[in-house]
């Protein structure tokens, strides 16, 4: 893979670091303020719903793995490295819009589909190398 920033358009990078910071932001949250991010939860007085082990632990796992991959791709500056960004981060919200719809949590679905549409336009926009 060669370097190659200049196939990048900025506004991607621009959003791809915000998505970094929210991500990071997230599971930061998740860790040291599980209340206050997961607060209406309906899961949440569950036993174990906290743990580390059990569903808080997955998350954290995802939006951490998110967060350094994104990270990574960011400083090298590669256009193929952000189309996997990219292609990670749509499968991801993609998944956020699907599940949140099953769970009927639109506001989530509804930003997990904006999201995931805005990745899947970038997507297009990249020029990689081959």
């Amino acid at each position: 893979m060669t370097n190659n920033s200049t196939a990048t358009p900025k506004w991607i990078t621009i959003y791809l670091w915000i998505t970094f910071a929210i991500t990071l932001g997230a599971s930061l949250a998740g860790y040291f303020m599980p209340d206050a991010l997961l607060g209406t939860w309906e899961a949440l007085p569950a036993a174990g719903a906290l743990s580390l082990a059990g569903p808080l632990g997955l998350f954290l796992s995802r939006n951490v793995a998110t967060a350094a991959v994104t990270a990574f791709g960011l400083i090298k500056k590669n256009s193929s490295m952000i189309q996997l960004i990219l292609l990670l981060r749509i499968v991801s919200d993609g998944l956020d819009l699907v599940n949140n719809l099953i769970a009927g949590n639109i506001p989530v679905a509804a930003m997990g589909g904006v999201m995931c549409l805005i990745e899947i336009f970038a997507f297009t926009k990249i020029k990689a190398n081959n």
